[in-house]
């Protein structure tokens, strides 16, 4: 048996112009009063026992559980006379309640796995109760929570708060498992209680201990016209069923450092942590597009003693309040505080160890499909480093390099990323609208490509081939075969060892020889990748094994891709863009790597000499692929 409780004594008067006389727990949502959706919540997760507190309209809740023959529940209807506040009607009930029980408020709409929640708040039997929190976008009006490491609630913060304080973005959203033998002490309290604004405080004056189950479920109240709205239209999207846990969740992993703050090298101080420009505005586009934004961060400088667990926790509740400040949220943040290398003055040696959650291994990551369900194949990773990159492909999930902070020219791995963006604000853009489209017309263009089949992608420097590559190479995927993208820039030489115009840049006789093996071969190949060092300028040799399937479409994507003699039948594509926008690119690339201003725009002239007349002439006869603006494709034949 399982039991809840249902607080329905509300008045509704600031909803008296949508429901006249009738009782806020009988509010309208969708064409069923809320409170019968709150009751076959509970039936659905096999609650057997219903105990309802009324008291405005209570005749008229009666009745209308009566006329639902009480959902086949054992439902008990208690009025429990003159208002006494949320927790003061608890305790006046309290004989009538079971040893645990859930607590719903009457004005709530929500949809929250209580089974998860059951299971979490079981593994707490020392608990006196298990409260639901979550981040939302306005926590400067809401009722905060702290909570420590281990999911302890250490503090309750009402609003209003001191503006000099940072505070994390948790709030409790009245939502409780309770045990019985907690509430016996205050059984003969008079007058009005509130759990969250007295009696939980008290509780924890008393040492008795609470727990926050954080939670992104939805859970909002309908109190006001404007609330009800939100939620009806909430309802009518879908969203609020498909935010329950027991429904996998689309997420997008972010980096911290160079990512969502400016990169300042081994952050120590909560001074210098800032947002970068755009940052607040991206994260609350996808709070708005439903995926989970969850942060995977290194965070070595708690192992080499320049930062504390403590500060670290300022810091990200910095994070979370200049956030805030902007109506977006984080659903989570993990860290990793170990490092694996000793020698550094005041390191933790506890901290210092080879850890299964340090970037680029998945551990972070695992960790959040496991508490919110992640659907990895829905999901993305965001950040500044191959490291980043590296875990994406690891954890198998999409991932965006962004050109912010170390740009993805760290070196301390060597993968590629399957979309390079400017910044979080362009790559939030590309996962919420404008995947969508390149994919269709990457779908389009698929059609014209066999198992087995070849497609080269060119067009000059920093145009978006790679991004087209990707794109296609997933549209293949999604019917079953394999692809394979192979980036001609693996296979550029060495400054030292370069020949003239830009066909003398690549040691294309290597990848003729390749391709003359793909296109021959009658099975597998396995075949090594090269790799070229953008900022020491070199080539590295076999830094990488892989083996092409029989049938697996080869991408070849890169600037010389459509000067390549390749006598199998091939789709070939170019791609075009704005050269003002393509001018920026190239300039923001070479200043990223160290050039000077006036050194990139060198490089840009001379290219736009030796590159662009050869480049533009090797299109004749491919399908020709534009780029009209961020994210704006279209084909022109």
């Amino acid at each position: 048996m399982k039991q809840v409780l249902i607080l329905a004594g509300g008045k509704g008067s600031r909803l008296r112009e949508r429901i006249g006389d009738l009782p806020k727990p009988l509010v309208d949502v969708c064409g069923t009063p809320l409170l019968e959706r709150q009751v076959l919540l509970a039936k659905r997760y096999g609650f057997t026992d219903v105990v309802l507190l009324v008291n405005y309209g209570a005749e008229r809740i009666v009745e209308f559980c009566g006329n639902r023959s009480n959902w086949g529940l054992n439902l008990d209807c208690i009025d429990d006379g003159e208002p006494r506040g949320t927790a003061g009607a608890t305790l006046a009930a309290l004989d009538r309640l079971d040893d645990e029980f859930l607590v719903m408020y009457g004005d709530t709409m929500f949809n929250v796995d209580l089974d998860r929640f059951q299971n979490f708040h079981s593994k707490r039997p020392d608990a006196a109760a298990t409260l639901l929190v979550h981040p939302n976008d306005h926590p400067q009006d809401s009722d905060l929570v702290e909570l420590d490491e281990t999911g302890r609630i250490v503090a309750f913060y009402p609003s209003p708060r001191d503006p000099s304080r940072y505070y994390h973005n948790v709030v409790n959203a009245a939502l409780y498992w309770m045990r019985k033998r907690s509430l016996e002490p205050f059984r003969k309290r008079e007058g009005m209680l509130d759990f969250g604004k007295d009696l939980f405080p008290e509780m924890l004056d008393l040492g008795e201990l609470l727990i926050g189950y954080n939670s992104p479920e939805y859970i909002k109240d309908c109190g006001t016209p404007k609330r009800l709205d939100t939620v009806c239209a909430d309802y009518l999207s879908g969203r609020i069923a498909r935010s329950n846990l027991d429904y996998p969740q689309k997420a997008v992993f972010l980096d911290r450092d160079g990512t969502l703050v400016h990169e300042v090298g081994h952050l120590s101080r909560v001074e210098d942590l800032e947002l970068l420009d755009g940052t607040a505005e991206a994260i609350r586009k996808l709070n708005e597009a439903e995926f989970r934004t969850v942060v995977v961060t290194n965070q070595p400088v708690v192992a080499r003693g320049e930062v504390s667990f403590a500060a670290l926790d300022v810091m990200h509740a910095k994070l979370e309040t200049l956030l805030g400040q902007q109506r977006a949220f984080l659903d989570r943040i993990y860290f990793c505080p170990h490092h694996p290398h000793r020698g550094f003055p005041g390191e933790v040696t506890e901290l210092k160890m080879d850890c299964t959650c340090r970037k680029p291994k998945p551990g972070m990551v695992e960790r959040a499909c496991q508490e919110l369900n992640i659907n990895l194949p829905q999901s993305w990773f965001v950040g500044d480093t191959l490291v980043d990159i590296e875990t994406a492909r690891r954890a198998g999930v999409r991932s965006i390099l962004v050109e912010t902070g170390h740009a993805g020219l760290d070196y301390h791995a060597q993968a590629l990323p399957d979309y390079t963006l400017p910044n979080l604000p362009a790559a939030v853009d590309f996962i919420v609208e404008g995947h969508t489209r390149i994919l269709q017309i990457c779908r389009a263009l698929a059609v014209a490509v066999p198992p087995g089949g070849f497609v080269l992608i060119g067009g000059l420097s920093r145009s978006g081939k790679s991004n087209l590559a990707s794109a296609l190479a997933e549209t293949v995927r999604e019917r079953g075969d394999g692809a394979v993208v192979l980036n001609l820039d693996r296979w550029l030489r060495s400054s030292d060892d370069r020949g003239e115009k830009v066909t003398g840049r690549y040691d294309l006789a290597a990848f003729e020889t390749l391709l003359g093996r793909l296109v021959a071969r009658a099975g597998d190949v396995t075949i090594s990748l090269p790799y070229y060092h953008k900022l020491e300028r070199r080539r590295v040799n076999e830094t990488e094994t892989i083996t092409i399937l029989q049938r697996d479409v080869v991408i070849v994507e890169g600037t010389v891709a459509l000067m390549l003699s390749n006598p199998a039948p091939a789709l070939r594509l170019y791609m075009e863009i704005d050269e003002s926008e393509r001018r920026q690119r190239v300039l923001r690339e070479y200043v990223l790597r160290g050039l000077e201003q006036v050194e990139a725009e060198s490089v840009y002239s001379a290219r736009r000499t030796d590159e662009t007349p050869l480049v533009r002439a090797s299109a004749e006869g491919a399908t020709m692929i534009r780029e009209l603006g961020k994210h704006d494709w279209y084909v022109a034949r």
